[in-house]
């Protein structure tokens, strides 16, 4: 990785980590849609873990409004729970690809009308990379 990718990635980091938690669930919304076809082959080369998809499983059981207060405490590091705590970086990027997946379907989805603040829009640009890698890797490091 050059010097340049890595101020690239502490930079997304960094702008990431002060958005807030609904900014946060835009940006991953808008990132993984944008690269979901090149993620499985890059990332995802094993099926679910158990861990991941029980998880899942837990948040598409829950109502709509439960579902978004949960995403919000698995982006606030105080708030996470046991089981997604102690995933690694690939289980947690399984975890948030299955939830992509999901989004307006089993997993409730970013409104229509739903406007990213300016500081998630810079969040977005700065992101906007043809190599999957580093995105990959900021993933790993903000989830």
């Amino acid at each position: 990785m050059t010097s340049t990718n890595i101020n690239f990635l502490e930079q997304g980091v960094s702008k990431f980590q002060s958005l807030d938690q609904d900014d946060r669930l835009s940006v991953l919304a808008s990132l993984y849609h944008e690269i979901s076809g090149e993620i499985p082959a890059i990332a995802l080369n094993n099926a679910p873990n158990e861990k991941t998809a029980n998880l899942v499983a837990q948040i598409q059981n829950q109502p709509q409004a439960e579902q978004l207060l949960a995403l919000r405490q698995l982006l606030n590091q105080d708030e996470v729970t046991e089981e997604y705590a102690s995933m690694n970086a690939d289980d947690k990027l399984a975890f948030w690809y299955q939830l992509a997946q999901n989004l307006g379907t089993s997993i409730i989805g970013v409104p229509n009308d739903y406007i990213s603040s300016e500081k998630a829009t810079e969040v977005i640009d700065l992101l906007d990379t043809p190599n999957i890698e580093d995105l990959v890797t900021f993933f790993k490091r903000v989830l």
